[in-house]
C-alpha cells in the first residue's frame, strides 16, 4: 500500500484535528450501537495485549484536507474521536495526563462550542487529581465513583452538555451501559469497563505502547493531492447523523482489501484495487460518492442505497460462480445477501465474512470498471436527474416500471429488485463493465435485455440463476447485440429459447433493413406483448413467414388494443376456440380473456394454427350454423368433446363464469373450473344434457312469487345462457300448487331432499323409489314425469310414515 501508515499518537502529534462542522455527530457512542462498541473496542485492546510485535491492528482510511493550518478529516471522524478517547483514558489512568494534555487538546470541533471545550476541559489533568489515586487498582469494590459520574458531578461539566449528542455520545463511549446481552450478560461496550480490572502497571505498558510503536494503525490520505471539489466533500458526508451498516462495511472492505495488498502472495491486483491515487478505497468516497448523491434523500442520506447496490452487485456475481438453486440456498453468503425472499432493503450487516465470496478481487475490478464508465455517463448528463437518466432503463412497454438500476429513497424505505429486475440489473452492470456508454448500443442491448427477461419465466431461484447466466453471456456482445444475434453465433444457454430464437430473427431483419426497427418495437411495446411478437411472422406451421406480418399486425392492434375486440365481449376468444381441430387445444388454457391469458396462446406453438388463423381473417363473426369439425382420437369421447366446443362456441357462457377457468374431466363429465378451486360455485358441468333440460323447465329464482305448476325454480341459473353453476344443481319443482325440493347431482340421479336429508339416506322400502336415474332423463317430459312419479311415491311414503 503507497498510503501513509500512522499510529493515532504520531498523527496528534504532528496535525491540529479539527472536526469540521459539517460532520455529523459522534455516532459510535449512540444508544443502539452497543454491540458495535463491543466488537471495536475488543478489537483495540486485544492489538495492545498482543505479544507478538509484528502483528498490527490496521482500520480504515482517514482522508483530510488542511484548512488554515488545521487538519479536517473528510471521513474518518468516528475512529478518530474513538481513538482519541481510547488515547485519553488510559493516559489518565497511567498518571500521564499532566504531561500530554497539551498534545491531546490538539483534538478539537470547528465550530461546536460545547463539544470543543468539553474536550478541553478533559485535557486538563486539575480537574481529574480528585478523581482516583495513580496507585489504586480500579475495581468493581472500589470506593471512587465510575468515570461518567465523575466527569457529569463536576462543576465545569454544564447540565445542559446533558443534551448535546455528541458529548453524550463521548460518555457512553468511555462508560459504556447497562444494556444486557440475550444471555442476560452485561454488553462490554465502554472503555472503562473493558479495562475495569487493569491495574497501574498494565495501564502503564499500554500507554507505552500506545505512544511508541503502536500496534494499532490507519491509512492517512491528504486529499488535496486529489483536487477534489468543496461539493463532493459535502457529499461524502452527507449520509447522516447514525453510524450507518455501509459505513461500517465501507471500513472493513478497504481493510480487506488493504490487508490483502500487503499479503505475500501474489496480490497485484490487490495492490492496484487500494492504489490511493484511483483504487477502491479513494473511488468510494468519491466518485463512487458522486453516482449516488445524484438520487439522495431530502434529508440528504445515501448510505443506504450506496450499500444496497453494492450488496446486488456481489449478490449477482457470486449467483454466476454457482451452479444450481440448491446449491445457492445453501450458501451462506447468498442467503444473508439474497435477504428475505429477494427484498435485500432489511439487510443487516454484521461482518464481512459473507463477501469474502470466490475471486473477490476479479469481482471487485469489475465493479470499479462499472462504476467508473456509469460514472462517466452520468457526468455527461449534470443538467438531468438521475431519475429521468433511469427512463432509459426501462422496458419499452412501462415506462411506469418500479424498476431502478441506482435505488432510491421512497416511503421511508428503497427501492427493491424483482428476481427479473435484478437479471437487468445486471445485465447494466456488464455493459459498462465491458465498455462505455454508447446511446445506440445501449438502447439496442437494453431492448434485447427486458425481452428475454419478460419472457423467460422468471419465479424461482434457480430460473434467476438460468436468466442471469444467459444475460453474462450475452453480455459479451453488448456493445453490439443485433450483430452478434444476426450472426447465428451458438449460445451456450437454452434459457428463454423460444426467446432467444425470436431475438436473431428480429435482428436479422432489423439488419437488413433498419426500417424494420420501428414497426418491431411498435409491436413489442403494444398491448400486452412484452417484447414477444412472433405470432405476427409465423405461419400455420410454426415457420418463419414475413409476408403476411402487415395483416397480422394491423388485426393485432384491433384485437388487443385498449378498446380491442377481445375486451368487449367473447366473440374473438369464441372465434378462436371455433377453429381447434385437436381436442388437445383445450387443455392447458384458460378461457377467459385476460392478457395473460391470450399472451399463452399467442406465443405457444401448440395454438399457432388458430392464431394464425383468426389474425389473418377478414372478421371473426361466427356462423349461425356452425357445427364443430373436431377430430378426436377418444372416439367414445368424441360427441361430447364436439358438444364441449360447440356450447363453448356458439353460447355466450364465457361471458359470465369466472375468471381463469379452464378445462377439466371430473365426475364423468367436462367441468369448467379456476386453477385448484374448492367452491362448488365456481365449477361449471358443461356437454351435459342436464343444462338443456332444465333451462327449458326454468321459471326463476327460489324467492320468486306465485311460482307455477310444472316448473323448476333455482339460484344456481346463470343468467341469460343455459347453463347452471354449481356441481350439483338444487331445485324447486312446483307440483299441485306445492313446492319439492331435488338435486341433480353430478355423479347422475335425481335425489329428493326433505329440508337438508336426502330421503334415499332413510333407508325405507318406499325411500328407493324417491331418486331418479338421470340416464332415463333425455326430455323436458322425461324429466316432468319422473319428477311427479317420484312426488306421487313420496306422497305414499307420507301416508304410512307421516
Amino acid at each position: 500500500m503507497t498510503g501513509n501508515k500512522i499510529t493515532f499518537w504520531s498523527f496528534i502529534q504532528k496535525n491540529k484535528i479539527e472536526i469540521p462542522i459539517i460532520q455529523r455527530d459522534y455516532a459510535q457512542g449512540r444508544l443502539g450501537k452497543e454491540y458495535l462498541r463491543q466488537g471495536f473496542l475488543a478489537n483495540l485492546k486485544e492489538a495492545l495485549d498482543e505479544e507478538d510485535d509484528e502483528k498490527e491492528l490496521k482500520l480504515d482510511f482517514v482522508y483530510g484536507s488542511v484548512e488554515n493550518g488545521k487538519l479536517q478529516p473528510l471521513d474518518g471522524q468516528q475512529r478518530l474521536t474513538t481513538l482519541w478517547l481510547l488515547h485519553w483514558y488510559i493516559a489518565l489512568r497511567a498518571g500521564k495526563l499532566g504531561k500530554v494534555g497539551c498534545i491531546l487538546k490538539n483534538f478539537t470541533y470547528e465550530t461546536r462550542i460545547s463539544s470543543r471545550e468539553f474536550c478541553e476541559h478533559l485535557c486538563d489533568e486539575n480537574n481529574f487529581k480528585t478523581f482516583i489515586c495513580a496507585h489504586c487498582k480500579y475495581s468493581s469494590g472500589c470506593s471512587q465513583m465510575n468515570i461518567v459520574e465523575f466527569i457529569t458531578r463536576q462543576t465545569w461539566f454544564y447540565s445542559a452538555w446533558k443534551q448535546d449528542p455528541t458529548i453524550q455520545s463521548m460518555l457512553r463511549m468511555l462508560g459504556g451501559t447497562k444494556i444486557n446481552n440475550k444471555k442476560g450478560e452485561d454488553i462490554i461496550d465502554g472503555i472503562e469497563e473493558l479495562f475495569g480490572e487493569t491495574s497501574l502497571e498494565r495501564f502503564e505498558y499500554y500507554w507505552k505502547e500506545l505512544s511508541s510503536d503502536s500496534p494499532i494503525v490507519f491509512y492517512y490520505l491528504p486529499l488535496e493531492k486529489f483536487g477534489l471539489s468543496d461539493d463532493l466533500y459535502i457529499k461524502m458526508n452527507a449520509r447522516g447523523k447514525q453510524l450507518t451498516m455501509f459505513e461500517n462495511f465501507k471500513a472493513d472492505l478497504i481493510g480487506f482489501i488493504l490487508e490483502q495488498a500487503e499479503s505475500e502472495q501474489d496480490n497485484s491486483k490487490w495492490k492496484s484495487l487500494s492504489n490511493e491515487a484511483n483504487g477502491i478505497p479513494i473511488k468510494m468516497d468519491t466518485t463512487w460518492t458522486d453516482i449516488f448523491w445524484r438520487n439522495r434523500s431530502e434529508s440528504k442520506r445515501i448510505d443506504e442505497i450506496y450499500f444496497a447496490f453494492l450488496n446486488r452487485y456481489i449478490l449477482n456475481s457470486l449467483i454466476l460462480g454457482l451452479n444450481s438453486a440448491d446449491e445457492a440456498e445453501g450458501n451462506k453468503s447468498f442467503c444473508h445477501l439474497y435477504g428475505n425472499k429477494g427484498n435485500d432493503t432489511a439487510l443487516q450487516y454484521t461482518n464481512f465474512e459473507f463477501y469474502k465470496i470466490p475471486s473477490l478481487e476479479a469481482v471487485l475490478e469489475k465493479l470499479q470498471t462499472t462504476l467508473e464508465n456509469f460514472h462517466s455517463f452520468i457526468s455527461d448528463r449534470k443538467e438531468e436527474s438521475l431519475k429521468d437518466i433511469q427512463k432509459e432503463f426501462l422496458p419499452l412497454w412501462d415506462e411506469q416500471d418500479d424498476f431502478r438500476f441506482i435505488p432510491e429513497y421512497k416511503d421511508n424505505s428503497i427501492t427493491v429488485l424483482t428476481q427479473p429486475q435484478r437479471v437487468v440489473f445486471h445485465a447494466i452492470c456488464r455493459y459498462f463493465e465491458l465498455g462505455k456508454y454508447e446511446e445506440r448500443s445501449f438502447k439496442c442491448w437494453m431492448r434485447i435485455v427486458w425481452n428475454l427477461v419478460a419472457n423467460g419465466n422468471i419465479n424461482s431461484i434457480e430460473s434467476m440463476i438460468g436468466s442471469l447466466r444467459l444475460v453474462d453471456e450475452l453480455g459479451l456482445h453488448s456493445h453490439d447485440i443485433y450483430g452478434f444475434l444476426a450472426s447465428d453465433e451458438i449460445i451456450k444457454s437454452n434459457v428463454a429459447s423460444e426467446q432467444q430464437n425470436e431475438e436473431r430473427e428480429k435482428a436479422k431483419k432489423i439488419i437488413e433493413d433498419i426500417k424494420w426497427e420501428e414497426v418491431i418495437v411498435s409491436a413489442e411495446k403494444y398491448a400486452f406483448f412484452k417484447g414477444a411478437v412472433r405470432f405476427l411472422f409465423r405461419n400455420e406451421n410454426g415457420e418463419l413467414d414475413w409476408g403476411n406480418f402487415n395483416q397480422k399486425w394491423n388485426n393485432a392492434q384491433v384485437f388487443f388494443g385498449k378498446e380491442g375486440a377481445y375486451q368487449k365481449d367473447t366473440m374473438l376468444l369464441r372465434y378462436f376456440i371455433s377453429k381447434f381441430t385437436d381436442w388437445s387445444l383445450f387443455w392447458g388454457m384458460t378461457f377467459d380473456n385476460a392478457d395473460d391469458s391470450w399472451r399463452t396462446v399467442l406465443l405457444d406453438k401448440k395454438w399457432i394454427k388458430p392464431i394464425h388463423e383468426i389474425l389473418i381473417s377478414d372478421n371473426i363473426e361466427i356462423e349461425t350454423d356452425y357445427y364443430s369439425c373436431l377430430v378426436s382420437f377418444e372416439s367414445q369421447y368424441e360427441t361430447m368433446q364436439k358438444k364441449v366446443q360447440e356450447e363453448l362456441v356458439t353460447t355466450k357462457l364465457l361471458e359470465h363464469i369466472e375468471k381463469g377457468c379452464s378445462l377439466n374431466w371430473r365426475y364423468d363429465n367436462y367441468v369448467l373450473y379456476p386453477y385448484n378451486v374448492k367452491a362448488d360455485w365456481k365449477k361449471y358441468i358443461i356437454a351435459n344434457k342436464r343444462n338443456e333440460i332444465l333451462s327449458s323447465l326454468y321459471e326463476g329464482k327460489i324467492s320468486c312469487n306465485d311460482k307455477q305448476k310444472g316448473y323448476i325454480y333455482t339460484d344456481q341459473k346463470i343468467e341469460n345462457c343455459d347453463f347452471f353453476w354449481g356441481r350439483n344443481i338444487q331445485f324447486e319443482y312446483v307440483y299441485k300448487s306445492i313446492s319439492y325440493w331435488f338435486r341433480w347431482q353430478s355423479w347422475g340421479w335425481i335425489d329428493m331432499y326433505e329440508g337438508d336429508i336426502r330421503l334415499i339416506d332413510k333407508k325405507t322400502p318406499f325411500t328407493d323409489k324417491l331418486v331418479i336415474d338421470a340416464c332415463l332423463i333425455n326430455t323436458t317430459e322425461d324429466l316432468t314425469r319422473e319428477l311427479e312419479r317420484c312426488i306421487n311415491d313420496y306422497m305414499e311414503y307420507k301416508k304410512v310414515f307421516g
